[in-house]
């Protein structure tokens, strides 16, 4: 494993996430510090690490070391700006947002007509 690859591909996921390292620590349950001595002192994190780190991107791991670049990249823009806006919310309001989606989408489903 390249170790410049891993610190490169956080410092790309951030951007795109619009994310602070502060952040990512808090929306992979890592501490800061775990994190900040990764980047600061040049370590690449170890694999648990770096699977949390996927976790809190909500990307697989296998996406992560895709060199051609993570689904978030293969979206729209538009569709880009809402996963970012989505990713920006605090937990609880997104579990508020996938509720709310579910429900619209519950409701525009077609009811099966009963058979008598």
């Amino acid at each position: 494993m390249r170790e410049e690859y891993v610190r490169k591909k956080i410092d790309q996921l951030l951007q795109e996430y619009n994310w602070s390292l502060y952040q990512l620590s808090k929306e992979a349950d890592i501490s800061y510090a775990t994190l900040s001595n990764s980047f600061n002192r040049k370590k690449v994190p170890s694999v648990p690490v770096i699977m949390r780190i996927c976790e809190g991107f909500h990307i697989s791991v296998a996406e992560f070391f895709n060199e051609g670049g993570t689904l978030l990249q293969q979206l729209t823009a538009k569709d880009q700006r809402l996963i970012a806006d989505f990713h920006r919310l605090s937990k609880n309001d997104r579990k508020l947002v996938t509720a709310y989606m579910q429900g619209i989408l519950h409701k525009s489903k077609p009811v099966p007509k009963k058979c008598h």
